[in-house]
């Protein structure tokens, strides 16, 4: 699997039941124009996860590289557990015009995705990898591809996933992903091995 599709995956995982996705379901229930608000949860998105890799990448170049197996792995089990942690639920939207849609939603997803769960996956993986663009654009894509559909389908079917299966069943991937890379890191598995293609070329 390569960086692209890894990290559409593994943050696409990452959004099921995130803040970002009820924001995305709060704005299709309140406002009747979804155009403006995907363009702009999409570009706000996208500049987000464009800074958390500019961050991961200039990070990673301070540590040796036989740490990076280490925080891939641990950044993984944290993952875990922060999949299960409760997102606020805020009932109230700001009252906007139609117009103001597309700056709200810029200004809205980005700032909402500061300190998330997926940008500790960016910053991970583009830092490891040490490359931009497939991490960023498979970020951007498969958070859309969560917020996306919910911000057409809007709460009244929001009700009706089982978000709360949809979690563990995600805590589940991130927690053997993150124990088969650190098995790897001592040697007991081909775990880091095995996602050698994260991590950069030794020197």
């Amino acid at each position: 699997m390569d960086t692209f599709l890894l990290s559409a995956l593994t943050v696409g995982v990452a959004e099921i039941g995130d803040r970002s996705m009820f924001l995305a379901l709060l704005f299709g229930l309140r406002y009747q124009r979804p155009w403006p608000i995907f363009l702009g949860m999409a570009l706000g998105l996208f500049l987000n996860q464009a800074l958390s890799a500019v961050v991961g990448i200039w990070l990673f170049q301070f540590l040796d590289s036989s740490w990076h197996a280490w925080i891939v792995g641990i950044a993984f089990l944290l993952m875990a557990a922060w999949v299960l942690v409760p997102e606020k639920d805020d009932d109230e939207a700001p009252e906007l015009s139609k117009r103001q849609l597309f700056l709200a939603a810029i200004v809205a997803f980005f700032f909402l995705e500061m300190a998330d769960k997926t940008q500790l996956v960016v910053v991970t993986l583009a830092g490891s990898q040490q490359v931009f663009w497939p991490v960023v654009l498979g970020a951007t894509l498969g958070i859309l591809a969560t917020t996306g559909p919910a911000l057409w389908l809007g709460y009244k079917f929001a009700d009706k996933l089982p978000l709360a299966l949809l979690k563990w069943l995600a805590c589940a991937l991130f927690a053997v992903l993150g124990v088969w890379v650190l098995l790897g890191a001592m040697g007991v598995t081909g775990g880091a091995e095995g996602l050698s293609h994260l991590l950069p070329p030794e020197h």
